[in-house]
């Protein structure tokens, strides 16, 4: 009986767990979408959701605006992330090295505290750049941040810094040879770009494009912010404000979400299916060459450009925040003395700050801890062994990614009030935040994983194997050690990922274990906005400090191995 054997009976038990993990919360969304009444109570099956929920125009029109806002953002942050990659990496433009690590330092700034540094430049009654206008000219206001438009301006900076940092190995991995016999039969930098390196690109292009247009739909925090005002409704809005009347309407909320959850499942076989159908190559074994192209007297503008977009995106939102949690109203500059250090003074000696904050480093560092442990298991299986189920395992990892945010929260909902009895304990406490962020971080964090345990040769195994050393020994003593940088690059990104979250947490938390995130909406979207800036600077502050540090000693380790 081989299969009862312990490495059978270990990866059963982790096909269990993912699959719980994974699968289970998707399941139970499309269950409840039958049922009658909310988690927990008793109902009966009924069709009445989908009736209720596709009879509203209000959430047709929130769906049609969810993938309208999803498609504008993702071909704006394409076109501009893969303009700068070039840029950055095929290019001599002066300062690359500086601009690549303002993209990289954009990418971990959370964007929600971004986003009030917007609201304050581009708010249409008090707005710094629109007061500026009007003193000046007269006209105005010239923006109003409460918009479509405005939705779409303040996620560009991040958007095309994640989308810069992921495009980025494929520009580096293709071979210059191309655009050098591209340039010599005559053609100029920018034909070449267009006729050449983007279509050899078109692989990674699309896998990011697709990935980050289903990102793009979880989107919440900032359509909440800017929306609502303006009673602009996404899909993840009105599933929140569904969920949130009295009593709360989960059949149509569960209905909607189970339809979107096949449109996205949709999208990301219809990526695999494009990809596959053809072929890329531009990495073999002949003379590969990475010489950067040499632009003349164009990399001086090129360079001032992406000078320009770091200050625009990154630097005035970032530091007219930075201003706003010292003044007394934000936004009010022509007061008399508009000046006070009172915001800061309340948030640091208020016990909820203290508590949401101890509640948010016990939850992002147990997250990321146990996340690593459970990844990097999950990666060894599928990279190191040939037990049966692993293509099953591999394929659960990805779930997560195929569901916005918000919609895997519904289906943890579901979950922990279902019934099961130690399930439903867990309710209302840090364990399910936890958890929840382990989920959500399983796709990044296995292929975090995978990516060096790849580079690892068997023979090192091999090796340890014939000087008669367990699995358990060889894995602890030779393995473990050589995977140091992806443990802590790992658990750095559940970690950044978790402090920052609000999705997924919205639905999930309970007073007793409010976390910053929550904290910092709940008071701007209160009577606070001013101590919401202090709660999200400092968000700010601790994602930048841990990413820096992660940065640091990731060289180091990687040095060290």
């Amino acid at each position: 009986m081989r299969f009862l054997t312990p490495r059978y009976i270990f990866m059963a038990v982790l096909l269990s767990v993912v699959g719980f993990l994974t699968i289970y919360p998707l399941g139970m969304i499309a269950y409840g979408s039958f049922r009658s009444a909310a988690p927990g109570v008793p109902g009966f099956y009924t069709l009445q959701g989908y009736v209720q929920g596709f009879s509203d125009p209000t959430i047709m029109k929130a769906l049609v605006t969810t993938f309208t806002i999803g498609l504008t953002r993702t071909i704006i942050t394409v076109v501009m992330a893969t303009f700068f990659c070039w840029i950055l990496i095929r290019t001599n433009a002066p300062g690359r090295n500086w601009l690549e690590f303002a993209m990289w330092l954009n990418f971990f700034l959370p964007l929600l505290p971004m986003t009030m540094g917007w609201i304050l430049l581009l708010d249409p009654s008090y707005g710094l750049l629109n007061t500026t206008i009007k003193n000046l000219t007269g006209i105005g206001p010239l923006f109003d941040i409460y918009s479509f438009g405005g939705i779409v301006w303040a996620h560009i900076a991040n958007s095309v810094s994640v989308r810069v940092l992921m495009f980025a190995p494929a520009f580096r991995n293709m071979d210059a040879a191309l655009e050098e016999s591209s340039r010599m039969s005559g053609a100029s930098n920018l034909g070449t770009l267009i006729r050449i390196t983007f279509p050899l690109l078109i692989p990674s292009i699309a896998g990011v494009t697709f990935l980050g247009f289903i990102r793009s739909l979880e989107s919440f925090e900032v359509e909440l912010l800017l929306g609502m005002p303006a009673k602009i409704f996404v899909f993840s809005t009105k599933v929140y404000d569904l969920l949130r009347w009295e009593p709360p309407q989960y059949p149509p909320a569960m209905a909607l979400s189970s339809l979107f959850m096949v449109v996205v499942f949709g999208m990301v076989f219809l990526n695999r299916w494009l990809i596959q159908r053809r072929q890329y190559t531009t990495v073999t074994g002949k003379g590969f060459r990475t010489t950067p192209i040499h632009l003349g007297k164009w990399k001086w503008v090129l360079s001032g450009f992406s000078i320009a977009w770091i200050v625009v995106f990154l630097v005035m939102p970032f530091t007219i925040l930075v201003v706003g949690t010292f003044m007394k109203v934000s936004g009010m500059f022509h007061l008399p003395n508009p000046w006070t250090m009172a915001h800061w003074q309340a948030v640091l000696n208020d016990p909820l700050f203290t508590r949401s904050f101890v509640n948010s480093l016990i939850m992002a560092g147990s997250a990321g801890f146990v996340g690593m442990l459970i990844y990097s298991m999950v990666s060894y299986i599928n990279i190191r062994t040939k037990l049966p189920g692993k293509g099953l395992l591999d394929f659960m990892t990805w779930l997560p990614w195929a569901v916005p945010g918000l919609l895997l929260a519904v289906g943890l909902l579901w979950v922990f009030l279902g019934g099961i009895p130690f399930l439903t304990a867990m309710y209302g406490t840090l364990y399910i935040l936890i958890l929840a962020m382990i989920i959500k971080e399983f796709p990044m964090g296995v292929r975090v994983m995978d990516g060096v345990m790849v580079q690892i040769h068997k023979e090192l195994e091999e090796s340890a194997k014939m000087s008669g050393a367990g699995w358990w020994y060889t894995f602890r003593k030779i393995m473990a050690p050589l995977l140091t940088p992806a443990y802590v690059a790992t658990a750095v990104i559940i970690f950044l990922g978790a402090i920052r979250d609000i999705s997924l947490v919205v639905l999930l938390y309970s007073p007793k274990w409010r976390v910053l995130s929550i904290l910092m909406l709940e008071h701007y979207i209160g009577m606070s906005p001013e101590k919401g800036m202090v709660v999200g600077l400092i968000i700010t502050a601790i994602c930048i400090v841990v990413a820096a540090i992660a940065r640091a000693s990731g060289m180091k380790l990687e040095a060290r191995h």
